[in-house]
C-alpha cells in the first residue's frame, strides 16, 4: 500500500484507508475536526465534529478513543483527593477500533479508518438544511496530506439536495450534487495551555466545573475562560516582564480564503488587525496576523480561516476548543453573501440623514467597506471568546456619542461585542465624521482582551495569576463591564445611557430621511411604477415603529433593582405623544401613496403593533407591582393613563385641532385597550376604558369639529357595547 509518512502515518489504496497509532502517542491528545471545503454554496464551512479526544489502548487489542470530561477537577496531581477524583470518575469511552495490523517494529497499532471517513458520522456530521441524504456507494477519498502536526484527508461524498424555492407546477428534481470535506487529526501538544479563571466583569465564553482544590470541606464552583494560547517565548520573558511588547510564541494567523471578493479583502484585513491595539494592552504586538490563502493552502489545516460562501446571509463563527484548558484550537468565520443589501438599508436608515456618501450611492464601496470591517471585527471577537456585550452600547451619555472630540478617543459604545446600532443620535449640525457613526473596539474590549491573556511568566499557576489580575484590576468597574457583574438591565438596540435622548435625535433624524427618501430611492431620476419607493417607505415605517418600542420597553422598567423615575417615564410618554399619538407627521411618502400597496394600512399596522406593546398585561403590571413595592417616585397606572388620554386626546379640550392621522392613532388605542378588558391580571384597564367613554361622550355632543365629534361619538358607544357584555 501507499504510504503517507509523519507524525500518524497513514496507510492507502483504491479502496482503504488506514491510520497508524505510534506507540508513544498512547496518552497523548488528538483534535478532530472536520469542514465543508466546497459543494451546496459552502466554503471552508466547520461541520460538528469530535474535538479533542485521547487515545488509549487496552489489552484486548484495541484502541479507545475518548472525549473526556473534566465538570470535577483537582488541580495538585499529588493531593490525595486527585487520587480518589480519579478513581471515582472513569472516561467514558467514545469509539474502539480493533487493532487490524502492526507496524514493522511493532510499535505502532494500525486501524481502519475507511467508513469513518466515507460514510461515518462519529468524527463529524453533515448537517444543513439544504443536503438530503447520502449516496454511500459513490463516497471515496480523494487524497492524504501530512503536515507537521499530523493529517488531513479531503473526503469526496454525494448528497442529496432540497432547493430553496419551488416554481409553481415544478417538480422538484432529486438528483444528486457533489461534497468535498476537509477532516483533520491534529496531535495536540504535551505541555498544555495554563487556563485562566473568568472574572464576572468580563464576559468570555467559559467551562465551569467543581474545583476540590480551593476548599478542604467542599467543592467550589469555578470557571474558566476559553482563549488561545499565545505564549510569551523563553528569549522574551524578561522583556516581557518589563512592560515592553513581545511578539507572541504562537500568533493567531488568519487565513483569507481566495473565494473572498477582492476589493473586500482590504476591510476583511483591517478588521482582524484592529484587535491587535487591544492585545498591545496584554503585552503582545502582532498577536494577530492575516495572510491570503493560495493554491498551495491546504485550507483545512489552518488554525484560523475567514471564508467567503454564497449559502446564507450575514457572518457565522466557530471554534474548538480543549474542554480541560479552554484553550481554542482552531476557529472558521464564514461571511455569507447576500448580508449587505439589509445592513446597508439600516445605515441608510439609522445614519442616511448625515452620511451624504450613502444618500447619493446606496452601493458606496466605502460603506459597504466600513461596514464589513465592522462585522469582522466583531465576529474575530467572538472567535477570540468573547461573549455579547449589551452594557457596551449604554456606555456613555447622549452627548458624549454626538461629541467629535469624545468619538475620536472612545468612539460611541464601549464594546465592539454588543449589539450595537449605528450611531443614530448624531445629527447633521454635530459634523461628526462619517467613520465615527460605525461601532469599533472600545474601551471595555481592551480591558476585557487583558484580562483573558496578560500572562505572568513569574506566576506559578493559574490560581495565582487569578490574584494577580484581581490586584491589577480591583478599580475596574466601569458603567461597560459585562452586565452580570453590575445588576443591570440592559436591551438590545440601546445607544447610551440615556436611551430615550438619543431615541429622540433618532425619530427626528427618521422623519427628516423620509422627506429625501425620492432623491434616495431615484438618485439617477429615472421613476418606476411606485414599488422601489413603496418598499423604502415600509421599511423607514418599520424602523420608526422599532424605534417606538424601544421608547414602550422603559415603562414600568427598573434600573437595577431601583425603578425609573417618574421624570424619566413621562419623558418615554412625552416622546410618545410626539412621535406616535400624533399621527404620522408626514412618515407615508407622497410618492408612495399612489401605489397598489397601501402604505398607509402598513402604517396603521406597525402603530397598532406599538399600542399592543404599550398596553399590554405585562407593561401594566409591571407599573402595578412597582406601585405595590415602592411607595416614593414611582409612576403609576393613574398617572400613565391620565398621561395617555391626556396626550391621545388633545386634554379633551373641545376647541383642539386633531388631524384624521391622529384619529387613527385615536381608534388604534381604543381597539387595543378592547382586547385587554377582559384580563382580570390588570383590572383597572376596565375602569379607564369606562372613563373615557363619559368623556369621550360628553366631547361627541360639543366638540367644535363636526368629523371629530362624529369619532368620538362612534368610539362611546362602543365603549359601552363593549363593557355591557
Amino acid at each position: 500500500m501507499e504510504k503517507i509518512s509523519g507524525v500518524l502515518p497513514v496507510y492507502r489504496d483504491s479502496a482503504k484507508v488506514y491510520i497508524e497509532i505510534p506507540e508513544r502517542l498512547l496518552g497523548r491528545e488528538l483534535e478532530i475536526r472536520a469542514q465543508v471545503n466546497k459543494g451546496f454554496d459552502m466554503v471552508a464551512r466547520p461541520l460538528e465534529s469530535m474535538g479533542v479526544v485521547y487515545l488509549q489502548k487496552v489489552e484486548d487489542h484495541s484502541i479507545y478513543i475518548q472525549r473526556r470530561l473534566f465538570s470535577e477537577r483537582v488541580a495538585d496531581k499529588n493531593n490525595e483527593l486527585y487520587k480518589a477524583l480519579c478513581k471515582s470518575n472513569k472516561q467514558p469511552v467514545d469509539i474502539i477500533y480493533p487493532v487490524v495490523a502492526y507496524s514493522a517494529d511493532e510499535k505502532g497499532y494500525i486501524i481502519d479508518i475507511t467508513d469513518m471517513l466515507k460514510t461515518g458520522d462519529d468524527w463529524f456530521k453533515v448537517t444543513a438544511s439544504q443536503i438530503r441524504e447520502q449516496d454511500a456507494s459513490r463516497a471515496r477519498i480523494l487524497g492524504v496530506h501530512e503536515f507537521s502536526d499530523g493529517v488531513s484527508f479531503t473526503i469526496h461524498r454525494m448528497c442529496g439536495f432540497s432547493p430553496e424555492r419551488l416554481l409553481d407546477n415544478v417538480i422538484p428534481p432529486r438528483g444528486f450534487l457533489a461534497l468535498e470535506i476537509g477532516c483533520v487529526v491534529t496531535l495536540l501538544p504535551e505541555r498544555e495551555m495554563r487556563e485562566r479563571f473568568a472574572d464576572r466583569r468580563f464576559g468570555y465564553q467559559v467551562i465551569s466545573f467543581l474545583d476540590y482544590s480551593q476548599n478542604p470541606y467542599r467543592a467550589e464552583s469555578d470557571s474558566i475562560i476559553r482563549k488561545w494560547n499565545l505564549g510569551v517565548t523563553e528569549n522574551d520573558r524578561g522583556e516581557y516582564r518589563k512592560g515592553k511588547l513581545v511578539d507572541p510564541a504562537h500568533p493567531v494567523v488568519f487565513y483569507i480564503d481566495t473565494c473572498c471578493p477582492a476589493e473586500f479583502v482590504p476591510y476583511i484585513k483591517e478588521g482582524v488587525l484592529a484587535w491587535n491595539a487591544a492585545f498591545e494592552k496584554a503585552g503582545f504586538k502582532n498577536a494577530l496576523r492575516v495572510k491570503m490563502a493560495d493554491s498551495k493552502t491546504v485550507l483545512e489545516e489552518q488554525r484560523a480561516v475567514i471564508a467567503y460562501d454564497l449559502h446564507e446571509a450575514g457572518i457565522r463563527t466557530g471554534y474548538t476548543f480543549h474542554p480541560k484548558t479552554g484553550e481554542i484550537l482552531s476557529c472558521r468565520v464564514n461571511i455569507g453573501h447576500g448580508f449587505l443589501p439589509k445592513e446597508l438599508w439600516r445605515y441608510v436608515l439609522e445614519c442616511g440623514t448625515v452620511d451624504d456618501r450613502i444618500r447619493k450611492e446606496f452601493f458606496h464601496p466605502d460603506v459597504v467597506g466600513e461596514i464589513l470591517r465592522s462585522k469582522v471585527i466583531r465576529a474575530v471577537g467572538s472567535v477570540l471568546g468573547l461573549k455579547e456585550n449589551l452594557a457596551g452600547s449604554a456606555a456613555y451619555t447622549a452627548e458624549q456619542v454626538k461629541s467629535v472630540a469624545w468619538l475620536k478617543q472612545h468612539g460611541y459604545t464601549g464594546s465592539i461585542m454588543d449589539n450595537n446600532p449605528y450611531n443614530y443620535a448624531v445629527q447633521k449640525s454635530d459634523k461628526v465624521a462619517a467613520r465615527e457613526l460605525m461601532p469599533r473596539i472600545g474601551d471595555y474590549d481592551c480591558l476585557a482582551i487583558e484580562w483573558g491573556y496578560r500572562e505572568f511568566p513569574a506566576s506559578k499557576n493559574a490560581y495565582t495569576d487569578r490574584e494577580a489580575l484581581r490586584e491589577k484590576f480591583q478599580k475596574c468597574s466601569a458603567g461597560y463591564m459585562f452586565p452580570a457583574s453590575q445588576g443591570i438591565e440592559v436591551r438590545a438596540g440601546d445607544l447610551s445611557s440615556e436611551p430615550l435622548k438619543t431615541l429622540g435625535f433618532a425619530l427626528n433624524n427618521l422623519l427628516r430621511l423620509n422627506e429625501a427618501l425620492g432623491n434616495i430611492v431615484y438618485s439617477d431620476k429615472r421613476y418606476d411604477s411606485g414599488w422601489a419607493i413603496m418598499d423604502a417607505n415600509r421599511q423607514v415605517i418599520d424602523k420608526y415603529g422599532e424605534y417606538l418600542l424601544q421608547i414602550v420597553s422603559c415603562l414600568g422598567e427598573k434600573r437595577g433593582n431601583v425603578p425609573l423615575s417618574v421624570e424619566e417615564q413621562r419623558e418615554a410618554m412625552a416622546l410618545l405623544g410626539e412621535y406616535l399619538f400624533a399621527g404620522d407627521r408626514g412618515l407615508i411618502s407622497p410618492l408612495a401613496k399612489g401605489c397598489s400597496w397601501d402604505v398607509k394600512t402598513t402604517y396603521i399596522r406597525q402603530m397598532t403593533t406599538v399600542f399592543q406593546k404599550l398596553l399590554s398585561p405585562e407593561v401594566l403590571k409591571r407599573m402595578q407591582d412597582m406601585e405595590q413595592v415602592c411607595l416614593e417616585n414611582v409612576y403609576t397606572l393613574d398617572m400613565f393613563f391620565g398621561d395617555l388620554f391626556s396626550m391621545l386626546f388633545c386634554d379633551f379640550k373641545v376647541d383642539s385641532e386633531i388631524s384624521f392621522s391622529r384619529m387613527d392613532m385615536q381608534v388604534a388605542c381604543v381597539n387595543t385597550l378592547f382586547e385587554k378588558v377582559a384580563d382580570v391580571s390588570v383590572p383597572v384597564v376596565k375602569w379607564k376604558v369606562q372613563e373615557l367613554g363619559e368623556r369621550l361622550k360628553v366631547l361627541a355632543g360639543r366638540h367644535e369639529d363636526e368629523a371629530v365629534r362624529k369619532i368620538y361619538a362612534m368610539l362611546s358607544m362602543r365603549i359601552e357595547k363593549v363593557l355591557n357584555k
